[in-house]
């Protein structure tokens, strides 16, 4: 099966990159590999090609159609509320939560998960709003921190510790407690404060 067959989609796509110059796809990479990235393949399951063969497979499947059922999470957009080059985190976070999704049947409220948790702590391991890969995430996740925090513990800011785009310059995202999991009581002119959930 092609992913651009001749006609109007390659077409479309060869004269979009006539027009925009090859210049166009020679930005920064958001790929990176760091050194704290030790486990690259950590595979224990047989890969699908050594246990069904290609006449088995469907025309076409996607999770978010199965017998009527959607077992996709939510997509979200890396770059808001600022530009951040994160689509490495969304990613493995998105393929985490569907996993979890499939495996629940689809039953219940969506798992949603701290992007920015990743942004906040893994930067050694998986990267930052300069780039990174998702293999480092799940590195993280299972071989440093051992979990993932809800979405509602740390929201999504598009900020890394190097970053200084927008507000980034003014937002602490160190790996503390209160940026892995918060809550704030009341506005700060009351005297209120946001304070680590543990």
């Amino acid at each position: 099966m092609a992913i651009l067959s001749s006609g109007p989609t390659l077409r479309a796509t060869l004269t979009l990159f006539t027009l925009l110059g090859a210049n166009a796809y020679k930005r920064e990479s958001e790929f990176k590999l760091l050194d704290g990235h030790r486990i690259r393949h950590d595979f224990k399951l047989p890969l699908p090609h050594s246990y069904i063969s290609e006449d088995r497979l469907p025309e076409s499947f996607t999770w978010g159609a199965v017998d009527g059922v959607n077992y996709l999470t939510s997509s979200l957009n890396q770059h808001v509320p600022q530009y951040c080059g994160s689509c490495w985190a969304h990613g493995a976070v998105s393929a985490l939560q569907d996993r979890i999704k499939i495996a629940r049947g689809a039953k219940g409220e969506d798992i949603e998960l701290s992007i920015q948790f990743i942004l906040n702590c893994a930067g050694e391991v998986a990267g930052s709003c300069h780039g990174g890969s998702s293999g480092g995430v799940n590195d993280f996740i299972k071989n440093d921190y051992g979990y993932i925090p809800y979405v509602t513990c740390a929201p999504y800011v598009a900020c890394s510790d190097e970053s200084t785009e927008g507000f980034c310059r003014h937002v602490d995202t160190t790996c503390s407690g209160k940026n892995v999991c918060r809550t704030c009581n009341t506005f700060s002119g009351m005297g209120g404060e946001c304070v680590e959930v543990s």
